[in-house]
């Protein structure tokens, strides 16, 4: 049962065509998965920011952060991503890679600060307004290799999927009976898919691109220099589009090889609330605490998928060799809320030399949860077995040398799998400088990422019961590795 759960989870399910096909746990797990982001000041110490404030990245952090500024603030983001993926499938391993310009983000800070001699307890206060890119979905893949008798073919699971919910229309087994890829030879409403036991080849091309950025609108007040409580409210904004292009050759003695096209659009919006504090007993030390509400999204998924079968003999009497079916192109609407998120940080200033700070972050992947007219009850069962709670550790250091500043810093975010053989957690490594001058300054930073994912074209459903045919056949899992390197250059004025 573990493997089953296990696979649930990294699964892409192929021919997106309907409910059951485009909207489950992976998606929950996508858009609840986020990763730090701002300026690239906060970027170079690791996203360790809950504590420190005072800078534009505590938009995505902590909102009590914008206490701490003394001066209006305008910054600009711009960098580059590269992000390669090496995939193993059969022994076979293969790489692919992309590139692209983005923005990670802009701000602007408008602050109000009584003179020093000025009476009153609240010393200052913030309104500002920020935008901070929350994940990058621009990433290309591709596998290929040579799968043996005893592993399930596509069409296997396509006759597995008409046997259990018969051809629904629009349906991936649909397009599998329309292609004479499986049939009902008896005509006793079981499906079979014959002759799929030769050895065969499979591979498939993945393309994603999108991102999912958040808008803030953040307030922050400053209490006898003391205390800075702030809260803010933010709109998010995703874009995800996907296609994928598998291929079998060779899976049967009468095909030639089949390829089923998929695409996929996702595009929503959400709303998320978020309270933060921040204490500075001394100039030397500051704690932090942040709480975020889950986001509530509305999103709407557009799709479509296509099945192409080639014969070396025709599949019955009259009929071409070269099988072709699409679905109707379909949209669905439905709503997302992902996990409450809660941090707490603390920073060190070594006087005029800099500093150390580091954040804690819980997240709890079992409470995200999809919703529409129809149940998504099996889905949100899914995710409560298979994710788990997870802390997220941030840690990060800036160094001054006069007008220059050098950073860096480490993340380690945790594996959300609760049953998993593959550990998936993500680590970040990140370096930062600066120049800071009265008016003006200008931060460099560059981010490395690595992670492990697992994913399989399809399931096998079967495999735990004794009396399937299909009991314990092994269906194809490939064994992603992920690497991420992101250059990130802020300007910003102080005025």
């Amino acid at each position: 049962m573990k493997r089953y759960s296990f696979l649930l989870a990294c699964l892409a399910m192929l021919g997106s065509a309907g409910k059951s096909f485009a909207q489950n746990e992976v998606d929950a797990l996508r858009y609840s998965r986020t990763e730090f982001g701002g300026t690239a000041r906060t970027m170079g110490i690791g996203g360790a920011n809950v504590a420190l404030g005072g800078d534009a990245g505590s938009f995505s952090s902590n909102p009590a952060g914008l206490g701490l500024f003394r001066r209006n603030e305008i910054t600009v983001s711009a960098g580059v991503n590269v992000n390669e993926v090496g995939s193993s499938v059969f022994g076979s391993e293969t790489s692919n890679s992309r590139n692209n310009l983005h923005i990670p983000g802009f701000s602007a800070v408008f602050t109000t600060r009584k003179a020093d001699d000025e009476e009153g307890d609240w010393r200052s206060n913030s309104f500002g307004i920020g935008y901070t890119r929350q994940n990058n979905f621009n990433q290309r893949s591709f596998y290929r290799g040579s799968s043996g008798v005893e592993t399930m073919k596509f069409g296997e699971y396509a006759a597995q999927r008409a046997n259990a919910f018969g051809l629904t229309p629009n349906s991936l087994q649909e397009l599998a009976f329309e292609t004479y890829l499986i049939d009902d030879v008896e005509d006793n409403g079981y499906y079979t898919s014959p002759n799929l036991v030769d050895p065969s080849t499979l591979q498939e091309n993945i393309e994603s691109t999108g991102a999912q950025n958040q808008w803030d609108f953040a307030f922050g007040a400053s209490y006898r220099d003391k205390l800075f409580l702030g809260a803010s409210v933010g709109l998010t904004t995703l874009r995800f589009k996907q296609s994928r292009i598998y291929t079998e050759t060779g899976p049967a003695s009468d095909i030639t090889d089949l390829t089923l096209r998929d695409e996929l659009t996702t595009e929503g919006t959400g709303l998320s609330l978020r309270v933060g504090a921040i204490f500075k007993p001394s100039d030397m030390l500051r704690f932090g605490v942040s709480v975020q509400t889950p986001t509530w999204y509305t999103l709407t998924d557009q799709f479509s998928t296509n099945l192409n079968v080639n014969f070396n003999r025709a599949p019955e009497d009259g009929a071409s060799l070269n099988q072709s079916f699409g679905t109707d192109p379909g949209e669905y609407e439905y709503s997302l809320s992902t996990p409450f998120r809660a941090t707490g940080g603390a920073a060190v200033f070594l006087g005029k030399n800099g500093f150390i700070t580091a954040d804690v972050e819980y997240v709890d992947y079992t409470s995200a949860r999809l919703s529409s007219d129809d149940s998504f009850q099996s889905e949100n069962q899914s995710i409560q077995n298979v994710y788990d709670k997870a802390l997220n550790y941030r840690i990060g250091a800036e160094g001054r040398f006069d007008v220059f500043r050098v950073r860096a810093g480490y993340a380690l975010y945790g594996d959300p799998f609760k049953n998993s053989d593959v550990n998936q957690a993500r680590s970040y490594y990140t370096a930062g400088i600066g120049i800071r001058q009265a008016n003006f300054f200008i931060d460099g930073a560059l981010v490395y990422s690595k992670y492990n994912s697992v994913y399989t074209p399809f399931v096998n459903t079967e495999f735990d019961d004794p009396n399937s045919e299909f009991y314990e056949v092994l269906t194809p899992t490939v064994k992603n590795s992920i690497k991420n390197t992101n250059f990130i250059a802020t300007v910003g004025w102080n005025f």
